[in-house]
């Protein structure tokens, strides 16, 4: 009498089945040759990297969402990639090494350690566009375009696009790190909630900027917001810049999209290796972000100057699931 070998998925860990499969397969065939069509050149990263040099400047923030184990190989500790945009700009670094702009797609599995609030999967597979060595507003636009075509390459309608600035969020966050490691991360998460009552709390009624962090949970909406957050963050060096960079991708960006525009300075999502404009897409359809962006000049250095870049990914699984 022979017994069954009791057989079972690791927990946070998914596969795709018939018709599934097929249709992320062809969604994912369909974003690569718009890519390719425009100019991008399609990469295949490898799905491990060294833990010491994963990430770039992001080390420690990207690592902490990744796999590790020790190589039985060379005794080297090794990580399964949880995002494939920092893996195109390592290529774009050392790889290929140009300092003219180039334009890299890809797409691939990406494994975390840590399951994905929308699917509740460690597991997906990522795909997305990135331009390095350009910096100008017209490169960002760009990216939002794809990423907005992209979506409709999906099927999905009704689109809201939000913006942000990294730079300015962080900005009006720095003060606060003096405050603790610890607490300042606490700090973000309430940030990230809009919790103006968990901010009251956390932060000690005589910190000089408390009043400006708990104003910045108000700071959403349209684009009237913009001018009251310039006179509300006047003392932040560059706050002019920062608006003014969003102001101009929102008017830009509805001249030939009829979408809603969201206006989010407080906005911190996705990994924090973002410094300039950041944005995010949704649908009515679907409680989570579907798919997210924005700039990251200098998270790899192939030379004493930052390299510009930005770019987008989305979630094929989650993006198929609506």
């Amino acid at each position: 009498m022979s017994s069954k070998i009791r057989w079972s998925l690791p927990d946070g860990v998914d596969e795709l089945l018939p018709p599934k499969a097929i249709e992320v397969e062809k969604l994912r065939r369909d974003l690569i040759d718009k890519y390719v069509s425009l100019g991008y050149d399609f990469i295949i990263p490898p799905i491990l990297e060294l833990s010491e040099t994963i990430g770039g400047a992001a080390h420690d923030e990207i690592k902490s969402h990744a796999f590790t184990f020790k190589d039985n190989l060379t005794g080297k500790n090794l990580s399964i990639r949880p995002d494939i945009s920092e893996q195109a700009s390592r290529i774009d670094a050392y790889r290929i090494q140009s300092d003219e702009i180039v334009r890299l797609c890809y797409s691939g599995e990406v494994v975390k350690s840590k399951a994905s609030k929308v699917l509740r999967s460690r597991t997906t597979i990522q795909a997305g566009a990135e331009i390095f060595g350009d910096s100008s507003r017209e490169s960002e636009l760009e990216s939002i375009r794809l990423m907005l075509d992209s979506l409709a390459i999906t099927g999905i309608k009704e689109i809201t696009l939000s913006i942000g600035h990294a730079g300015f969020t962080a900005s009006v966050l720095e003060p606060f790190k003096q405050l603790g490691s610890d607490l300042f991360s606490n700090i973000e998460a309430a940030v990230s909630r809009k919790s103006k009552s968990d901010l009251m709390s956390l932060i000690p009624e005589a910190f000089e900027r408390k009043k400006h962090l708990i104003n910045l949970c108000d700071m959403y909406g349209g684009r009237n917001i913009l001018e009251e957050a310039k006179r509300a963050f006047s003392y932040i060096d560059n706050v002019s810049d920062y608006i003014d960079n969003i102001d101009y991708i929102a008017k830009e960006i509805v001249k030939d999209r009829d979408l809603e525009i969201h206006i989010d300075l407080g906005e911190i999502q996705g990994f924090k290796y973002h410094n300039g404009i950041v944005f995010s897409a949704y649908s009515g359809t679907a409680g989570y972000v579907l798919a997210k962006g924005g700039r990251y000049d200098g998270l790899r250095r192939s030379s004493e100057k930052d390299r510009p870049a930005v770019g987008f990914d989305l979630d094929l699984i989650a993006v198929s699931n609506l």
